[in-house]
């Protein structure tokens, strides 16, 4: 997939989307992003790893945790910064990155 272009698509949905690239990895950055939760929405700065990252497929990576029932959330250092992730697998690289980012927001609901 062409990152620019999964970027690109991305920001037709959430215009303050950029990329960041470490170790020649494309990650999306989504300041205050707002989350649907089952408890209403809250907002976050994300960050979409929307290739392997620690033996997950892809990962969504949060500023802060959000309480509720997703378990064995981890902190990880990217860009200088702590984010957190919870234990939610299998989330595809081979699909559109605004359906990456979909999948992982799911879990939320």
């Amino acid at each position: 997939m062409n990152a620019a272009e999964e970027v690109e698509r991305i920001r037709a949905i959430y215009p303050d989307a950029a990329p960041l690239v470490q170790g020649g990895q494309t990650f999306v950055h989504m300041p205050g992003l707002v989350i649907a939760t089952r408890s209403g929405p809250v907002t976050r700065d994300a960050l979409l790893c929307p290739h392997e990252h620690g033996g997950y497929k892809t990962r969504l990576f949060l500023s802060a945790a959000i309480a509720g029932p997703l378990a064995n959330w981890t902190e990880h250092n990217l860009f200088t910064r702590k984010w957190f992730t919870w234990s939610w697998n299998h989330i595809l690289a081979e699909q559109a990155w605004t359906s990456i980012l979909a999948n992982h927001l799911a879990a939320f609901r």
